[in-house]
């Protein structure tokens, strides 16, 4: 038993935490536990608290010091594993949280837990086992969420949807259910059933501005109708989240531009990009360090004295470049072949960037690659053509399309020599502009403002041009504007370039049922059009900083 005087600030600390009032509710934890340390409720509710506040080392110190006390209870494992996962620490995260399993079976949410850890290491098979586990003994709305979330990313989404279908069956309010749900659906190229699930999302939740978002972009507009009249009126809200206004605002824009309004379309994405730049920390001096050292350690010499390593073999097919650049089409054009698989954008090259970086000693990409050997550089290589094999198991080339990769095309050559790049070009200030109108949600901070997109833009050509440079003969440049004015000759000259055989189905890539996780998944359903060549002039003025970043 604790004495009276620790059990009264305790239920102070706790009256206050209901009320919201978490500064001073830890004061109380804090004065509980200084008269009974091991007050292991008290203990809890601070880590709890910790946790909601987002200082997750001293949640995870607060779990860890109430699982000292006891070491079987399955929950404290599993909040600590949770904490150590959110602090990105994984392993720590996986070894409690089978602690929590193994203390008892049956508790669904460390299964839950550890599902979420494995998701975030990539290891989707593991982490849907996780998931299934905890849903067995518990069909709990959010576990089915994970599933449906984690079966998208494994480019399941037949059992991406069943999950979702699932959840809205055991929570038809739940949050974000058909927001998900229509995402899934989108990504499976069924763009009317995406649109009337983003509906039913707004209809649930008016202030859906992410269901508007996503609506807008699969929409194509002709007239200014109701959904632009709710936009519009829901973005003059002042209660209005800066988040909310946001995605609105990229809503509106894609909107205004269909129905060639340019004017308001420019402005209302320039304010969305604002609101976006507002959240973020980037640095143009930090990109350009970091391209440098790409370039210092992936000379001419490093590939020299690294001649004949990695894995040989032809199945990975990359398609790199800026986003915005037609990669999505080249992929859907060429995963249109009975030979080529299309696997969308692969983290397997990210991973093994992570995976290698933290084994170093340097602890840094690209400077820990520089002390493995041959022998590694094929295990490596070896390891990735298992790890996109997966994807299938019959087809010549399997592509990765993670446009970021042209960063990683020296760690390429050198673990997969024979691989097949190509690279897409598109014209500068039409890409950029592409670029500025969608929204993205990770890893491209530089494009939210005009001036640092536009230096962005220019150190990924000096990047390019060193590669070439380097790497003579060994990637393929592919022009946006030639592949879309001269389709045929164009899908001719790929097709040669990865020995492929000419096959008809790539000439109608748009009727190519597989899933396309990108901001350009309703444009795959169309035949290829030429509408977006030189759009930027139709925003000349607007684009004047943009313009200047590039060419001056």
């Amino acid at each position: 038993m604790h004495s009276k005087k620790a059990v009264k600030y305790y239920e102070q600390g706790l009256k206050l935490y209901n009320k919201g009032r978490l500064a001073e509710s830890i004061r109380y934890y804090k004065k509980a536990l200084k008269i009974s340390p091991d007050f292991t409720e008290a203990i809890v509710n601070l880590g709890n608290i910790f946790l909601e506040m987002g200082r997750l080392k001293e949640a995870c110190s607060a779990y860890r010091r109430a699982v000292d006390l006891h070491p079987t209870h399955p929950m404290l494992l599993s909040n600590l594993g949770n904490a150590h996962q959110l602090l990105e620490e994984n392993n720590k995260a996986i070894h409690y949280l089978n602690k929590a399993i193994t203390s008892a079976p049956d508790y669904a949410d460390a299964h839950n837990n550890l599902g979420n850890t494995l998701r975030a290491l990539g290891r989707f098979e593991e982490a849907i086992a996780s998931y299934e586990s905890a849903a067995r003994i518990q069909p709990a709305p959010a576990t089915y969420n994970n599933l449906g979330c984690t079966f998208k990313e494994y480019h399941n989404l037949e059992r991406s949807i069943a999950s979702f279908r699932r959840l809205i069956e055991l929570d038809p309010e739940y949050p974000n259910a058909y927001l998900n749900l229509g995402d899934a659906l989108a990504d499976s190229g069924d763009l009317d059933e995406a649109i009337t699930s983003y509906r039913k999302a707004i209809a649930i939740d008016p202030l859906s501005s992410q269901a508007y978002r996503e609506l807008s972009r699969l929409r194509k507009f002709t007239e200014c109708d109701e959904d632009i009249h709710s936009m519009e009126k829901l973005y003059a809200e002042r209660k209005l989240s800066d988040e909310q206004r946001m995605n609105l605002g990229y809503g509106l824009g894609k909107a205004y531009e269909d129905i060639k309004e340019y004017e308001k379309a420019m402005h209302y994405t320039i304010e969305a990009n604002r609101l976006m730049r507002s959240t973020l920390k980037y640095s143009t001096s930090e990109t350009e360090a970091f391209f440098s050292r790409i370039k210092d350690l992936f000379s001419a010499e490093f590939f020299s004295t690294h001649a004949g390593a990695g894995e040989s073999g032809r199945t990975p097919l990359f398609i790199l470049g800026m986003s915005r650049s037609g990669t999505t089409l080249t992929e859907q054009i060429l995963a249109s072949h009975p030979m080529v698989y299309g696997a969308g954008e692969l983290n397997y090259l990210p991973d093994i960037v992570k995976r290698v970086s933290a084994e170093s000693p340097t602890g840094a990409f690209p400077e820990c690659i520089r002390g493995l050997s041959i022998e590694e550089f094929q295990k490596l290589g070896r390891g990735y053509i298992t790890a996109v094999r997966r994807h299938s198991d019959n087809a010549t080339y399997i592509i990765d399309k993670m446009q970021l990769n042209f960063m990683r095309l020296g760690l390429i050559k050198v673990i997969l020599p024979d691989a097949k790049v190509i690279h897409l070009n598109r014209d500068p200030m039409d890409n950029c502009l592409s670029i500025f109108k969608n929204y993205f949600s990770s890893q491209h901070d530089y494009s939210f403002d005009m001036k640092e997109l536009g230096e962005y833009y220019k150190l990924y050509q000096e990047l390019m041009n060193h590669w070439r440079s380097v790497l003579p003969g060994f990637i393929y440049d592919l022009s946006y504007e030639q592949l879309v004015s001269d389709n045929e000759r164009e899908i001719r000259k790929l097709l040669e370039y990865c020995d492929l055989p000419w096959d008809e189905a790539c000439l109608s890539s748009h009727k190519t049922q597989r899933s396309v996780a990108t901001a350009s998944k309703a444009q795959v359903r169309r035949p290829v059009y030429q509408d977006s060549v030189q759009l930027w002039k139709r925003y000349e003025e607007q684009l004047e900083p943009l313009r200047v970043a590039i060419y001056d």
